[in-house]
């Protein structure tokens, strides 16, 4: 009995050792003008030749499931661009759950086309394209949309990629203006045609991933204040599932 209690004080022990080693090694935030994450996954994320407008962390609130209040989901993201409705926007994101929840989907929502498997870096990203308006859009603010001012829609290129055995998820996000031959359209409807094809290449073009940085002096994460958190939800995360839960004899 006594061996039975030592080793499992032992193992409590070592456990609490790993998970502490874990968290140490654990950074996120930003450095200059890129997002690091430094384990789950290891991974720097970029946007090309546009400037940094905001970077840091924050928190929603999944409300559709079925955790009162909302499921809180931990976000770290930078956006990137001139900060006018006329402008591109590039967006990286990485979003983790808490344990025993999962992400069940990428990033795809209805009425999106030209979905593709996209390689970007070393990493694997699911891919689509559709339109998004700016009521009650999260990122509305950063791209210089004043809420008394009258919507703003953007044509949208999405990556996603589910990682840490889909407790967490990378997301790409680069937005340009509606175009006019486009603006009598509420979704898309026809995919492959040679302007969203010359469109989805200028959204691959738009963003680096490598890995992590050896000098991390100066990560940063501030809680960023532009980003609207009561309006990001599956539109731009994706969907959850809770795994089962089960009592073992």
């Amino acid at each position: 009995m006594r061996m039975k209690i030592l080793r499992r004080v032992c193992f409590m022990a070592l456990l609490a050792t790993l998970l502490a080693g874990c968290n140490a090694a654990l950074q996120r935030g930003m450095v200059g003008p890129m997002y690091v994450s430094t384990a789950r996954p290891a991974i720097s994320l970029t946007a090309k030749d546009m400037p940094l407008l905001e970077g840091g962390q924050g928190q929603c609130n999944l409300t559709w499931t079925s955790v009162m209040g909302g499921l809180p989901v931990s976000v770290w993201l930078a956006a990137y661009g001139q900060g006018t409705p006329q402008s591109p926007l590039a967006i990286v994101a990485q979003a983790e759950l808490p344990q025993r929840w999962y992400w069940n989907s990428d990033s795809t929502p209805p009425f999106s086309v030209d979905h593709a498997t996209e390689i970007i870096g070393d990493t694997e990203f699911s891919a689509s394209t559709f339109i998004v308006n700016s009521s009650r859009d999260p990122f509305s603010l950063l791209a210089g949309v004043q809420p008394d001012t009258p919507p703003v829609r953007w044509l949208v290129r999405s990556f996603s990629s589910r990682v840490n055995f889909n407790l967490g998820k990378v997301i790409l996000e680069y937005r340009e203006p509606l175009p006019e031959q486009m603006a009598f359209l509420d979704v898309l409807t026809i995919a492959q045609t040679d302007q969203l094809k010359a469109f989805e290449q200028r959204a691959r073009n738009a963003f680096v991933v490598g890995g992590v940085p050896e000098n991390l002096t100066g990560l940063t994460d501030p809680y960023l204040k532009k980003v609207l958190w009561q309006f990001m939800d599956q539109r731009f995360l994706g969907t959850v599932s809770q795994y089962d839960s089960f009592r073992a004899n």
